[in-house]
């Protein structure tokens, strides 16, 4: 096999750039919506008269503690790798970045509104030291008319802190033989994508990150035609292209890799991912029942504490959902709220491999709660008014 088609060896990776979910607001959500996730699972037998088992093990189920949003992993095997990269992350203007998504939010809901059915509207007039936004002015603030144009009043405002809700359920790499389940952030304000595909691309071209790629289909008997005109010979195959995977924002909530012990022939389904032993279930009932979790839309009242086992119609080729700044599908009814209106408080370099973390070796409780947590070799605050 010529080298060039060997598959090239992967660098170990050791680090990952990440946006921690758990803070004092979180934490006591995440713990009671875990708790109800748990309680949920429904049971089955694996084989013919077996004992009844979770349909997801418990092992799979992530501890609090390791709750993130991932933008990318690193191979940093030296102490001088490690220190370029955190150089390189304390250089970053988190602050224009923040700016730059929020301007790209701000375009993209001005596009919405001109394409949305014209309707008649009431103008308002902007409150004195606000944006132009109906005008799509953001280049600077506007005074009160009765004051004098002070250099300091049109400088712009630091960007708010990102507050964000964790809402939903859904399948990697397909919902019927799943091998992680996660939920999506959802940000009112649209700005955390673009801001974490923003940040993600500066490491990316640095070389820090380890750019995950997927293949373009390839395309045989000559029905590729490229872009200078000539044609593929009949019969022959153009080889499929390698491009980097769009960001997918995703909170882990379950992963078979941790699950140990599996006896043969457990998970896989129906001859699937035949030579590969990781453990999958199938999970379109369950991403079914926390899709339309709630009676009202006031996301109060759950229809059922238990998942019903009816085989869902849910059925995901391969679930991406890269552009999820608005991560609620419409086909989605009162989806399930893990937690609600919280901050994200920090962006930050972990360490692979979370922590078991000693449930005594604190005073006030809170690493018994959280079980295991990432270390964290370096973090920035995305408080960018105390930043800027």
């Amino acid at each position: 096999m010529p080298d060039q088609q060997k598959k090239e060896k992967r660098p170990p990776l050791t680090h990952f750039l990440c946006l921690p979910l758990v803070n004092p607001v979180s934490l006591p959500q995440l713990e009671s919506s875990l708790a109800t996730f748990k309680a949920s699972i429904p049971r089955h037998a694996p084989r013919y008269g077996a004992p009844k088992q979770p349909l997801i093990p418990d092992s799979a189920l992530r501890p609090v503690g390791t709750l993130h949003l991932t933008l990318g992993v690193m191979s940093l095997p030296t102490n001088e790798r490690l220190n370029e990269a955190i150089k390189f992350f304390q250089s970053l203007d988190l602050t224009s970045i923040a700016r730059e998504a929020e301007d790209i939010a701000n375009a993209r809901a001005r596009g919405k509104q001109r394409n949305a059915p014209s309707a008649p509207a009431v103008q308002q007039s902007p409150r004195p030291g606000t944006r132009d936004v109906v005008n799509g002015d953001l280049s600077h603030e506007r005074p009160s008319p009765n004051s004098q144009a002070d250099p300091i009043t049109l400088v712009k405002d630091a960007p708010s802190p990102f507050t964000i809700s964790l809402e939903s359920l859904h399948a990697l790499p397909r919902a019927s033989a799943a091998t992680v389940l996660y939920t999506a952030p959802v940000d009112p304000t649209a700005r955390l994508y673009p801001f974490c595909k923003i940040l993600r691309e500066k490491f990316l071209e640095s070389g820090f990150l380890q750019g995950e790629q997927k293949k373009e289909p390839s395309h045989e008997n000559g029905a590729n035609v490229p872009s200078n005109g000539s044609t593929q010979a009949a019969g022959q195959s153009i080889p499929s292209k390698l491009k980097i995977r769009p960001l997918l924002l995703h909170a882990t909530v379950a992963n078979t890799i941790y699950v140990r012990g599996r006896p043969r022939g457990e998970g896989s389904q129906r001859g699937r991912d035949r030579g590969n032993t990781r453990f999958t279930f199938d999970a379109r009932d369950i991403i079914s029942h926390y899709r339309d979790y709630y009676v009202d839309s006031g996301r109060e009242t759950p229809r059922s504490a238990v998942v019903s086992v009816s085989r869902g119609d849910i059925e995901q080729a391969h679930e991406d959902l890269s552009e999820n700044e608005d991560s609620r599908s419409a086909s989605e009814g009162n989806p399930f709220v893990w937690a609600k209106d919280f901050r994200i408080e920090t962006v930050c370099i972990c360490e692979m491999g979370a922590k078991k973390l000693d449930p005594e070796g604190d005073s006030n409780g809170v690493n018994s709660r959280l079980q295991e947590q990432y270390f964290s070799v370096v973090e920035r605050s995305l408080d960018f008014k105390s930043s800027s």
